[in-house]
């Protein structure tokens, strides 16, 4: 009876810790799949909501809004996550290879973009960074951005990794560290502003949660 309770015993809490380290490695995951995402944000505009509606949504990548020569030369100087002097020393090398190779400082002023997604409903997820408030203190105009901290903390991403988007009234409790996702719209045209440059507006009906990783271009 005592080895059955043993081997009970033995076989529960190691089924517990699989389930323990599963859970912490895609936490963010089941945040996605089973956390209720609230409609936080809805439009106002009948036109663009039927508009959207009559579309078939398409959801988008951030690496989709690259052409493809840009998307190569990104890839070709990304950083892995280092952990060691090894790996910290090739990121520095990297980062220097970088800084001397005129394509990579085009690619990441580049306002190229793709048609693929011209007019087409779409949803991205990424961070929001303000640019305007109504008279509500709701926001009106925003940047869409692939990783947290860009254009605040850090440079701006290329133009052609930004998009620009108009709120009606509404869109009051956000929080800059919050992923969400946003459905709209979707089609190129550039805006400028002091804090960067979007080579892509969206047109939004529609704003929820994101509980994931936004970015599929870089590690962070």
């Amino acid at each position: 009876m005592k080895i059955k309770l043993t081997i009970a015993f033995i076989i529960s809490t190691t089924i517990g810790a699989a389930i323990g380290i599963v859970g912490f490695k895609y936490q963010s995951n089941f945040g996605q799949w089973f956390s209720s995402k609230p409609t936080l944000y809805q439009t106002r505009n009948d036109l663009l909501e039927n508009q959207f509606e009559s579309l078939n949504s398409i959801p988008v990548q951030w690496s989709q809004l690259l052409p493809e020569s840009e998307k190569e030369i990104l890839k070709k100087y990304q950083q892995v996550q280092a952990s060691t002097p090894t790996e910290f020393a090739d990121n520095i090398l990297l980062s220097i290879q970088a800084s001397t190779d005129k394509a990579f400082s085009a690619a990441m002023m580049s306002a190229n973009s793709v048609d693929s997604f011209d007019e087409k409903a779409v949803s991205i997820a990424g961070f929001i960074v303000p640019i305007d408030y109504g008279d509500d203190k709701s926001l009106r105009n925003i940047f869409v951005v692939p990783y947290f901290g860009a254009c605040l903390h850090f440079p701006p991403p290329p133009p052609n990794q930004m998009v620009f988007a108009q709120l009606g009234e509404g869109f009051i409790d956000f929080n800059l560290t919050q992923a969400y996702r946003l459905h709209g719209v979707l089609r190129r045209g550039l805006f400028e502003d002091p804090l960067g440059t979007s080579a892509y507006i969206l047109d939004v009906v529609y704003i929820e949660p994101f509980y994931d990783h936004p970015d599929n271009v870089r590690q962070h």
